[in-house]
């Protein structure tokens, strides 16, 4: 890596970070605009950085599309209706096991390394309290599998819906959700690092299988959900 890229990928490092804790601590508040010239206003740092950093923040389900290309604003799970979140997860299940097989057929040795490496950092993110949680980068791994698939029209799909996983507002939201999977099934769940090992192998249909076993539990607890606790979890943040 040349020393310009070292300095730029640092700096866009930088301004993911702070966006990320602004996000946190409520200084970009849910469902406000955050465009490049703002971005650029509150880290202090260029625009090709902060391009970067938001691209990123799209990726990993911070920000949502609003309108034009140009215009995002912090979003949350609770802020949509249950038949939009159904919607996502249904078309990410399809999306992402798809890319999980493709990966496991195409993935070169240094790419699936990384992606190990990620789903290791990825299952570990949520094995720590929801406030230490927040104040940590969320690991690219949904993006890294989606991008390094092998087939580009996946990524592209994944990008335009922008079906990164959606991110709940509180904890609360999230033990709702986790409450609504049954024992015997969550005990069962695979880990991302078991689809990323799949991947590994290249074991086409077990990537593709463990993918669609793992998203279909969270689209099953959804539908189980009462979308008024929900709404309630929104208004008392």
């Amino acid at each position: 890596m040349s020393t310009d890229t070292a300095t730029r990928s640092s700096k866009s490092d930088e301004a993911y970070q702070q966006l990320v804790h602004m996000i946190h601590q409520g200084q970009i508040g849910t469902g406000e605009p955050l465009t490049e010239a703002k971005a650029v206003r509150l880290t202090g740092l260029s625009r090709g950085p902060v391009r970067e950093s938001i691209l990123r923040l799209e990726a990993e389900g911070f920000l949502r599309q609003r309108g034009n290309r140009r215009s995002r604003v912090v979003g949350v799970l609770e802020e949509e209706s249950r038949d939009e979140v159904l919607y996502r997860y249904e078309v990410r299940e399809q999306i992402e096991s798809g890319a999980a097989r493709a990966a496991a057929k195409n993935m070169t040795g240094w790419q699936v390394d990384r992606l190990c490496e990620l789903a290791v950092e990825f299952d570990q993110y949520f094995t720590i309290d929801y406030d230490d949680r927040r104040n940590l980068p969320i690991p690219e791994y949904h993006e890294y599998l989606m991008a390094n698939c092998g087939n580009p029209l996946l990524y592209q799909i994944w990008q335009s819906y922008q079906l990164a996983p959606l991110r709940p507002g509180s904890q609360r939201t999230s033990k709702l959700i986790q409450a609504q999977v049954p024992e015997v099934v969550r005990s069962k769940l695979p880990s991302w690092t078991n689809v990323a090992e799949a991947i590994a192998q290249h074991d086409q249909d077990l990537a593709e299988q463990l993918v669609k076993q793992r998203i279909r539990a969270t689209i099953e607890a959804i539908r189980r959900l009462s979308w008024d606790e929900i709404r309630a979890t929104e208004n008392e943040g």
